[in-house]
């Protein structure tokens, strides 16, 4: 009778599953400060990222009567996902606490708890899309993670260049001069946006795009 080999320890990781919290802003006025995503934390088990997304804003401090609503997605609704309403990545509905997974890029395995919690600083390339011709709902923006980087300079050489060039599932070569506007983030003093957003750019269609250098939530509550 065979039995089956167990994985080896060192086994990196096909897929990394990150815990999103973003804040919303509701109003125009607070187009300069809208890209307020943080990356909880990153694990390699989507199970104990579900478990840790449920607590989040627990561990941040956040109190369940500070919210007008607080909706928290348990396995029941995971099964029946017509009940939940907002989004199926989203664990909890408050300030969005989201699970991402992305593939793992980095070539070495990554340092983790037991709990396969990673342990190791990371850098994200976070680009939010927002469409003003549609309300101020959860549905007119999106927040994806282009990349997971260990520097924060290759992070940022890199998303001078993500909404360029040709591949994926571009037909085509993007140009800058195919967007109605794109700028870049060189340091300048009158740059409108945060620091770590380094490119603005607006398409032909009204969306707006913002590129941004995340990194890692520093702590562990």
């Amino acid at each position: 009778m065979s039995t089956q080999s167990p994985e080896p320890k060192n086994q990196i990781a096909e897929s990394l599953f990150h815990v999103k919290r973003i804040f919303h802003h509701p109003t125009p006025g607070h187009a300069n400060s809208i890209l307020q995503p943080s990356i909880r934390a990153t694990y390699t088990d989507p199970a104990k990222a579900k478990t840790y997304a449920l607590r989040a804003l627990l561990d941040e401090g956040y109190q369940p009567e500070q919210f007008l609503e607080l909706h928290m997605r348990h396995g029941t609704q995971a099964e029946k996902p017509s009940t939940w309403p907002y989004g199926d990545d989203v664990s909890v509905w408050a300030k969005t606490v989201e699970i991402e997974t992305t593939p793992n890029t980095l070539s070495s395995v990554l340092d983790h708890d037991g709990d396969g919690r990673v342990k190791e600083p990371l850098f994200f390339l976070v680009q939010r899309t927002i469409d003003y011709a549609k309300d101020w709902s959860v549905g007119s923006r999106q927040t994806t993670i282009q990349g997971v980087f260990r520097t924060r300079d290759e992070t940022a050489a890199r998303a001078l260049t993500v909404l360029l060039g040709q591949g994926g599932e571009r037909e085509r070569e993007i140009k800058k001069s195919d967007f109605a506007s794109y700028e870049e983030n060189a340091g300048q003093d009158d740059w409108p946006f945060d620091s770590n957003v380094m490119v603005h750019a607006i398409g032909e269609n009204g969306l707006n795009i913002l590129v941004a250098v995340v990194k890692s939530a520093a702590d562990r509550a």
